[in-house]
Order: structure tokens, then C-alpha cells, then sequence
């Protein structure tokens, strides 16, 4: 089985909604939904994701920009949006997916993911960052600044 199939595997046999994996040992998991798994990864084990394989359940623009800024080698998805294909098929990342959608719908399924939103109005990752940070805040998911 190749890299990206084990943390496939992993993800699926644990029932989780993230894994980080390198060299078949998981580094990082989660059960937590939208973009917390992977932007609290990114802000507090950065180290993980340089040369790591991901497995995710849902992979928008928000997560496509971290990861391929973290330098992964590879990630598979459940779903996927048209603006992370975009974004990951400018680095040397291999690229798997279930399905690939116009953009990720919020969890009601009649908007887009406001996460999505975020992503869609910033050009770079510290804007991204701010962004999520402030999204947290509102929702009351962490306080501003806590990384």
C-alpha cells in the first residue's frame, strides 16, 4: 500500500476526520469538523506537515492553502472544491479524492462554508490566519491571538 493509501486506511479505520501521517506512524489526528484539525496543525505542529501525507474529510480553499504552504506530499479527500484543486496543483503534491464540488457548502448545506468565504476574499496565508482566527472568535470556538 502506498503512503497516501495508509492514511487513507488510517482515517477511515479510526473514524476520524484528519490524520497527518509520515512514514506510516500518525503525527496528528482529529475528530474535530471544518478547518480547526487542520489550522490547528498548521499553527501549533508545523513541523508535522513538512513532507507528511493527509488524509481529510473535507478539503476546501481555506485547508489547501495551509497544507501546500506546510509542504505535504500528499492528500486524500473525501470532497474536494474547485479553488483547493487549484491551489494544490501549483506545488508537487500528489492529489486524491472522492468528489470534487464548486466549493464546500456550510454545514446546512444552503451557503457556502463561510471558511470558504474567508478564503475566496485573502491572498495569502497570514490573511487566512486573521481570518480564521476572527471567525473563531465570533463563533466562540477560541480567543483571538490563541495559537
Amino acid at each position: 500500500m502506498d503512503k497516501l493509501g495508509i492514511a487513507k486506511k488510517y482515517l477511515y479505520d479510526n473514524d476520524l476526520k484528519l490524520v497527518v501521517m509520515k512514514d506510516g506512524i500518525p503525527l496528528a489526528i482529529s475528530t474535530d469538523r471544518g478547518i480547526k484539525p487542520v489550522y490547528d496543525v498548521y499553527t501549533k505542529e508545523l513541523h508535522h506537515l513538512e513532507g507528511a501525507y493527509i488524509a481529510d474529510r473535507v478539503t476546501g480553499k481555506a485547508a489547501a492553502m495551509l497544507l501546500s504552504e506546510a509542504g505535504i506530499k500528499g492528500i486524500y479527500t473525501d470532497l474536494i472544491s474547485d479553488a483547493a484543486i487549484e491551489i494544490l496543483e501549483q506545488y508537487p503534491i500528489l492529489v486524491e479524492y472522492k468528489k470534487r464540488v464548486p466549493y464546500i457548502l456550510n454545514r446546512e448545506g444552503n451557503d457556502m462554508c463561510p471558511i470558504e468565504k474567508i478564503s475566496r476574499r485573502v491572498d495569502d496565508v497570514e490573511g487566512l490566519i486573521k481570518g480564521i482566527e476572527e471567525f473563531f472568535v465570533q463563533v466562540g470556538t477560541t480567543r483571538r491571538g490563541a495559537r
